[in-house]
């Protein structure tokens, strides 16, 4: 009978850790639109936000951020952009053609500061004592960009870089 009831238990413990560990976190991925040639940058505020909602709609970035409300989506993350002397930034981690992505804008209010002349140079060293410690930033006037590709990710960078450099340039 003890061995019975142990059993039963154990069975009803293990349903039970199965359903509260749920599906885990949502997959976000971005896709190609349907008429890409149609989206033009002039249709957007000059804006980090309307930099961000326009490369969400060329399918390079997932832009998912309530500025109104200052709430984040499953997609984006507000960043701590003063780390790079920006005034602020937003991060986009995403899927497209199931590859991870990862892509990051911010805004600069002072073009003529140490950090943004560092990142003008197309890198930023966070700290030397890091081996992982910089990255390769892009900059077009007064905003800037960071792309995490994948390893075969090469071309979509590259047009996800385009597509930023013509944003008000």
């Amino acid at each position: 009978m003890k061995k019975i009831l142990a059993f039963a238990l154990a069975v009803i413990a293990v349903l039970s850790l199965g359903g509260c560990m749920g599906t885990g976190a949502k997959i976000i991925t971005a896709t190609d639109p349907a008429e890409a040639d149609k989206i033009v940058y002039t249709d957007y505020n000059d804006s980090l936000e309307g930099l961000c909602n326009y490369l969400d709609d060329l399918g390079y970035m997932v832009f998912d951020y309530d500025a109104s409300k200052d709430e984040a989506g499953a997609a984006t993350i507000k960043m701590q952009a003063d780390i790079i002397g920006a005034e602020k930034g937003y991060k986009s981690n995403y899927h497209y053609s199931g590859d991870a992505w990862s892509v990051e804008v911010y805004y600069y209010k002072d073009t003529n500061s140490d950090m943004y002349k560092e990142a003008q140079s197309g890198t930023i060293v966070l700290s030397e004592e890091l081996k992982d410690g910089s990255f390769e930033i892009t900059v077009n006037g007064k905003y800037a960009l960071v792309v995490n590709e994948p390893k075969d990710g090469v071309e979509r960078k590259e047009a996800i870089i385009k597509a930023f450099s013509e944003f008000y340039a």
